[in-house]
């Protein structure tokens, strides 16, 4: 069961996430990985569609957003939203470095959304939506999105986290990182949001990296999750992973396991 939070807890939490996400923003891009197989389901879904427009919601520094408009070419006009200074400008940068024009930077908030209601044909949010107000986003979603409008969350569950190589080998990852949902969490605040869910599809990944990157992803804040460590313990815990992927791996520079997602779709 999720854990309830005060008001006081709940300001500090959303500063210390700010500030991880403005320190980083210069080169998240580099920490985590993109995943092409969940852009390229929801562009299927789209297909009837010829004009889209569309939010990314927390959409970081790009580069969900910069798929999304290759993805979909003309058929799209993309909204970029995030409460982030600091990652919108890398944001806007990095996308017309690429030529991408179709899209306009809109900061805001999650849970109040700066879109027009009735307005969007889809709404989107990757890997974020355990740093919003769920029940808020939902609410704001339904009333933005058009009759027909669709939504689609790319996230982790509890459980897929505590399986990848940190939530198995890191000691205390999976305790730090509470503000993940499971699947029947989020499907009670979809009902609540008098929204249904459509589909469901989990994604499997292999992965494969040396333990010397994977220290540096730990040590680089790869998750904001290693942000919520002290350094203390961020240190101690760090030692202990590195022993464990020693332990359990014969051959250090391809370490492998398995990353899950899973990808919900909402119809208004």
């Amino acid at each position: 069961m999720k854990l309830n939070h005060s008001s006081k807890e709940i300001a500090i939490t959303e500063k210390h996430t700010y500030n991880h996400f403005s320190k980083i923003a210069s080169k998240y891009r580099t920490l985590r990985t993109t995943d092409s197989e969940p852009i390229l389901f929801i562009k299927n879904r789209l297909n009837g569609k010829s004009k889209i427009n569309m939010a990314d919601v927390g959409c970081g520094d790009g580069r969900y957003s910069l798929e999304l408009l290759r993805c979909l070419e003309d058929k799209c006009y993309l909204h970029c939203i995030d409460s982030n200074e600091d990652m919108l400008k890398h944001l806007k940068d990095y996308l017309k470095e690429q030529n991408t024009m179709n899209f306009c930077v809109r900061p805001g908030d999650a849970n109040k959304l700066p879109l027009e209601n009735d307005s969007m044909d889809c709404i989107v949010t990757f890997n974020a939506i355990h740093h919003f107000d769920i029940q808020k986003f939902l609410e704001e979603a339904l009333g933005c999105l058009k009759d027909d409008g669709q939504l689609f969350i790319y996230t982790r569950l509890r459980n897929q986290n505590s399986r990848n190589i940190w939530g198995q080998y890191f000691p205390l990852f999976t305790e730090m990182e509470n503000r993940l949902f499971e699947f029947d969490e989020l499907q009670n605040h979809i009902q609540q949001a008098d929204m249904k869910i459509f589909h469901k599809k989990i994604f499997g990944y292999t992965r494969t990296s040396s333990l010397t990157k994977l220290v540096e992803k730990a040590r680089s804040n790869h998750y904001s999750t290693f942000s919520l460590y002290s350094e203390e313990s961020f240190e101690t815990s760090l030692e202990t992973f590195e022993q464990n992927i020693r332990n359990n791996f014969d051959d250090l520079e391809n370490v492998h396991w398995q990353d899950e997602n899973i990808l919900i779709e909402i119809e208004k």
